[in-house]
């Protein structure tokens, strides 16, 4: 084990002394940085979203008086059942020890501010590290013209950049992160480079189950290496094997602690999970330590009865979990709510609202990965046996973005780091001018037919006519400039609200005051009320809807929905009242309008 970690250091050392790591870190990164400041250069986030927001509120809430740091109760949401947010605590981590460094200089709420504006640019150096790390192995950069495609290769990632722009603060970085440490270890292949993919395993689920699939993509690549009995692929399946087993256990109770741990969470790093890879990774270092000279055979016998066995005893054990992650969303909430989230849907969906930005960008990633073949899954795969399980993670991070466009950022992590790698295959010469132009009309027909494919897709996708009604308006955020200080008049309650602007209150609320409808999943009760309340008709299911709470707030919405659509949204967010809502009054300017609830009188 000294000799092991002696070979480690020394290559540590040796790899960070070399120029080359860091010219092609300081390209990656510079461009990256840059790309981040076009984002933010209007004082807005591009690539932001409700996930930045809502994280920022679980962070200010660990560092509140009432924080915990196995406690994910968030106090502003109350269904009224408590909020309990599934998001890991490991990607507050580093937001919270730079705000508690910071609270002396800056204050409490400033330090917290600046974490988010500090912490992403960093994450985007590991990143730009990982990177570099990775191209230095596949591919070679000696002339200015390596290094100027190195600087086309990072353009190319830009939605996965986008996850580091100061203010982005959602799990979807560090995730990159933990993925793009599975890819470092497999262009290392070697016993370290199988820990590393272990630790990138483990923290990719920690952090949230996107990046499961690409996960047992990795593993089943390194399962079918170490039958066919590649090179290394012995050492590589043990120390990834390894590190899984003795990571998994340890991580989960520093994270969410010994209850939690033990508690079934379908959709986050729980019971289910931790026992899937503790018992997925078992056989495995079973195989290559125990019995290592057994048949292919026997080997691949042992993996399936062991590992089947464990798939099979979770199906047992957390029957609840085969519904999925979302098996919590009611049907009425999922109807009028998640069903129409575009990213919850197949990207040919999505595109069909923005189809030149998704259709392009796809097409280039598609272009990519089919130039990529001949260097990755030729015969330089044999001397690099990792490369073809990269390209499956490529591969697959493409199909998973097709099928669910919320994956689409992972693809332009991995893609385009074959980008140098097929420009040096064709680089390299051919021994003939008709093999030299048989390589490249096959690069060009790979780079141009998924881009010409897409394109033509999206020329005979027939047009969608967008008619928007009363749900659609309650998921916007539709008060932006609203004045909400009339809430520090009257006495904190639960307020009743559409999951748009519940968000919106969720940030700035007075101490007290809770919502109930916030734009989540896990918020499925609440946003069943708020929609049988302003949606549904009959006045008794708005009396049940409106149960335990104290106050309705709304804002008053230019567009009306369709006639006799959602009579209470229509009425109230046109300004008009409602019996049994007692509006408290304020200024006849604001779009924000609080009502006192009368539930003998709601109709």
């Amino acid at each position: 084990m000294g000799d092991f970690a002696k070979s480690v250091t020394d290559d540590v050392v040796i790899k960070w002394r070399q120029p080359v790591f860091w010219r092609i870190f300081l390209i990656v990164y510079i461009t990256a940085l840059a790309m981040s400041a076009l984002d933010i250069a209007n004082g807005h986030l591009l690539t932001g979203d409700i996930d930045d927001r809502m994280r920022a509120i679980q962070i200010r809430q660990l560092l509140s008086p009432t924080g915990h740091w196995w406690s994910l109760v968030l106090p502003v949401v109350s269904m009224p059942e408590p909020y309990v947010s599934p998001w890991s605590r490991l990607v507050d981590l580093p937001y919270v020890a730079i705000s508690i460094a910071l609270s002396p200089m800056l204050g409490h709420n400033d330090a917290i501010s600046w974490s988010f504006l500090i912490w992403p640019p960093l994450m985007l150096g590991i990143y730009s590290i990982l990177v570099s790390q990775i191209l230095r192995r596949l591919t070679e950069f000696h002339t200015t013209a390596d290094y100027l495609l190195l600087v086309a290769t990072t353009i190319s990632m830009t939605l996965a950049v986008g996850e580091f722009a100061p203010g982005r603060i959602d799990h979807h970085g560090m995730q990159i992160l933990a993925l793009m440490t599975i890819v470092l270890g497999l262009v290392r292949w070697d016993r370290f480079g199988g820990i590393l993919i272990g630790l990138g395993s483990v923290t990719s689920v920690a952090i949230a189950l996107e990046g499961l699939p690409l996960v047992v993509t990795a593993f089943s690549g390194l399962v079918i290496s170490y039958l066919c009995r590649t090179r290394a692929s012995q050492q590589v399946l043990a120390g990834a094997s390894a590190s899984v087993l003795l990571c998994t256990v340890p991580v989960a109770l520093v994270l969410l602690g010994p209850s939690a741990s033990i508690s079934t969470q379908c959709d986050a790093f729980s019971a289910p999970y931790i026992f899937l890879l503790v018992g997925c990774s078992a056989p495995l270092l079973l195989v290559t330590t125990v019995f290592p000279r057994i048949t292919g055979w026997g080997q691949l016998a042992i993996i399936c009865v062991v590992g089947a066995a464990a798939v099979v005893f979770a199906a047992l054990l957390f029957p609840r979990c085969l519904a999925g992650p979302y098996e919590v969303i009611d049907p009425i909430s999922r109807s009028l709510w998640f069903d129409r989230i575009l990213q919850e849907k197949p990207l040919w969906s999505a595109a069909a609202h923005t189809p030149p930005a998704v259709i392009w960008w796809v097409g280039l990633a598609g272009s990519l990965l089919l130039a990529a073949v001949p260097p990755m899954l030729g015969p330089r795969g044999r001397e690099q046996p990792g490369r073809p399980v990269i390209f499956a993670i490529a591969a697959a991070s493409l199909f998973l973005t097709i099928g669910i466009a919320r994956y689409v950022r992972f693809p332009f992590a991995f893609i385009p780091l074959f980008l140098p790698v097929a420009y040096h295959y064709l680089k390299q010469g051919q021994a003939t001018p008709v093999a030299w132009w048989h390589t490249r009309s096959i690069f060009l027909a790979s780079l141009l037919l998924p881009i010409a494919a897409a394109q033509s897709a999206s020329m005979f996708m027939p047009p969608i006519e967008l008619n928007y009604d009363a749900a659609d308006y309650m998921a916007f955020d539709d008060c932006p400039h609203g004045d909400f200080s009339v809430l520090g008049k009257v006495t904190p309650g639960r307020i009743m609200a559409p999951q748009g602007l519940s968000l919106r209150l969720a940030e700035g609320m007075p101490d007290g005051f809770s919502v109930g409808a916030i734009p989540f999943h896990r918020a499925s009760p609440g946003i069943r009320r708020a929609l049988e309340f302003f949606i549904l008709p009959g006045a008794h299911v708005r009396q049940q809807a409106l149960e335990s709470f104290d106050y309705v707030a709304i804002c008053r919405f230019p567009l009306k929905p369709m006639p006799g659509d959602a009579p209470v949204y229509t009425a109230l967010a046109g300004g008009e009242e409602w019996p049994g809502l007692v509006r408290i009054p304020g200024d006849a300017s604001n779009p924000f309008q609080l009502f006192r609830i009368n539930y003998p009188a709601v109709q």
